[in-house]
């Protein structure tokens, strides 16, 4: 027999070791492709996320940048009246106290006709005397109060954009040229890959900053570009990857501009990796289906090996019953001489006042070895009576059950176990439970299962705490353990029949299945879960029950 097992075993391996590598085969080729696919699409994707992340914080920052010079000036006219921005020795001194930083180049006050009051800075002689009346910024910042205007030559006859802004009754313009080499180097570190691109155009499309690869103007695919949207815009044009957001109040456009296969280098190498790993994956398949298909196999035999232990269980299991009967006999046994003794001493009891306390020299010593006699045949008749009635057949019969009753007496069963462990016993039991139609025995044997396992979870010096409460139209009763909780693969299994984490010896893995079954049948549930400090914690539910149904059946056991 064992020579056939251990030639079908090996016959099993080589058979699972082909099917494992044949079929290996198909999916590594198509990990391959779908690798060399994905890996292209998650750079691209890399690429974008990127690009918005580069061209929002460059758009932040050239907004703050503005609004900065805005501010700025918005803080002069506020601060001083319109007489103190009239002569060159006031207006020189403001200028250089903002321009400290170098984000402007000069300073310029203009009366609302267009006639130049006072400037400071390196164009005097290109401004003096010029009357911008007829100027386009002149007339847009008179309309608005704020102007931002785009690149233009002007007077200075330079390319250059101002900042102007007029006082509350638009008496005068207070005007600023921003340093252009400032402004552009906001955009030097927005530059991706080695033929990126970063600028910004007005609405015509012309150029407000210099492109970063000296581009002269846009090409037809990038005018498409211009239509206004919110927030940033994300658009492919063959290999170029462009990332547009709109500045001042919709007047720039800026431009991010990425040549994608710049950035796909570190990818290319990445799937040579990947390439170079599903070969060694394949050329190691074998040897891997070798294993696994030995490691099923091992898993098999002992599957068979735990059969036959099943069987020896379930033998275990009846020897157990029988003993079970046998000691409720004997229990009934030893139950009826101790009644015979408890009526002997109390007879003792009532003729000893009827003797003379002074011809007895030890009358009160008799009284007090009565006295301990009958206590002690009382706790024993109370140990069998219980022994009797946990060991007699558990009949399917519904009768009124106070659950609290039924814990307390479940636990009676395992104090002195607790006592030994050193183990604490907290009661939370709600005093207004109702009662409830069900088999108090077979609940008693689910309680019995949770409190016993509970104890064996703490070990030593441990905490177990029992509670009961009315949920909706159920009776709760939870168990709950301070021990090392359940592991989430163990959590999985517990209720399967057999599993078991005792040791040897210790269980058969049947308690949490059949308590759950009993459960069942009562219409309740079973439910276990950890708890967030630690420990487990078992909850019973049974519904709420006050009459049994007119036609209930017995149901089997």
């Amino acid at each position: 027999m064992g020579d056939h097992k251990s030639s079908y075993y090996k016959k099993l391996r080589k058979l699972l070791t082909a099917i494992f590598f044949l079929c290996g085969i198909l999916p590594i080729l198509i990990i391959a492709s779908t690798s060399i696919y994905n890996s292209r699409q998650v750079a691209i994707q890399d690429i974008e996320v990127t690009a918005s992340q580069v061209i929002t914080h460059r758009h932040d920052v050239i907004n703050n940048f503005l609004k900065h010079q805005v501010d700025l000036l918005s803080t002069l006219i506020s601060l001083y009246d319109a007489e103190h921005f009239n002569t060159v020795e006031t207006l020189n001194e403001l200028f250089l106290a903002i321009s400290q930083s170098g984000s402007i180049v000069d300073l310029q006050t203009i009366a609302a006709t267009g006639e130049q009051l006072a400037y400071v800075g390196p164009y005097r002689e290109q401004v003096i005397g010029k009357n911008y009346h007829d100027q386009e910024w002149f007339n847009e910042v008179l309309v608005r109060g704020v102007y931002v205007s785009d690149i233009f030559s002007g007077y200075r006859n330079l390319p250059h954009f101002v900042v102007a802004l007029t006082d509350p009754l638009k008496s005068y313009v207070l005007r600023t040229t921003i340093n252009s080499s400032v402004f552009n180097s906001l955009l030097h570190s927005a530059q991706i890959g080695a033929h990126g691109d970063a600028f910004i155009v007005n609405t015509s499309g012309e150029l407000q900053t210099p492109s970063l690869q000296h581009l002269e103007s846009l090409n037809a695919q990038e005018h498409q570009l211009l239509r206004h949207h919110t927030g940033t815009q994300i658009t492919r044009i063959q290999d170029q990857l462009y990332a547009t957001t709109w500045l001042n109040t919709q007047n720039w456009l800026l431009m991010l501009k990425v040549h994608i296969p710049d950035m796909l280098d570190s990818y290319q190498e990445h799937l040579h990796r990947t390439i170079v790993i599903i070969v060694i994956t394949a050329s190691v398949f074998l040897i891997t289906a070798f294993f696994l298909s030995h490691f099923i196999v091992s898993h098999i035999a002992r599957a068979d090996r735990e059969s036959t232990a099943m069987d020896q269980q379930m033998a275990h299991i009846e020897k157990m019953a029988n003993i079970g009967r046998l000691a409720a006999g004997v229990a009934h046994e030893i139950n009826n001489p101790l009644q015979m003794i408890l009526a002997q001493v109390g007879w003792l009891e009532e003729l000893l006042p009827e003797e003379d306390p002074a011809s007895l020299k030890n009358h009160q010593e008799y009284l007090s070895t009565i006295a301990k006699i009958k206590h002690h045949v009382e706790r024993a008749a109370v140990i069998t009576h219980r022994l009797l009635g946990f060991a007699r057949k558990i009949s399917a019969e519904q009768e009124q059950v106070q659950c609290n009753d039924v814990v307390l007496e479940t636990l009676s069963f395992l104090e002195k176990e607790a006592q030994h462990n050193n183990i604490t016993i907290t009661l939370n039991l709600d005093n207004n439970l109702p009662v409830t139609m069900t088999e108090a025995h077979r609940l008693q044997q689910v309680l019995l299962n949770l409190f016993d396992n509970a104890l064996d979870a703490v070990g030593q010096d441990g905490t177990v705490t029992i509670s009961t409460s009315v949920q909706e139209d159920d009776i709760s009763i939870k168990v709950e353990d301070n021990g090392p909780g359940i592991d989430h693969k163990v959590m999985q299994q517990i209720w399967d029949p057999f599993f078991t984490t005792k040791e040897q010896g210790k269980g058969t893995g049947l308690g949490l299945s059949i308590s759950q079954n009993i459960i069942r049948t009562m219409g309740g549930a079973i439910t276990a879960d950890n708890k967030t400090e630690g420990g487990a914690v078992f909850t019973v539910t049974i519904p709420i029950r006050q009459t049994t149904l007119p036609n209930q059946e017995r149901r089997p056991q």
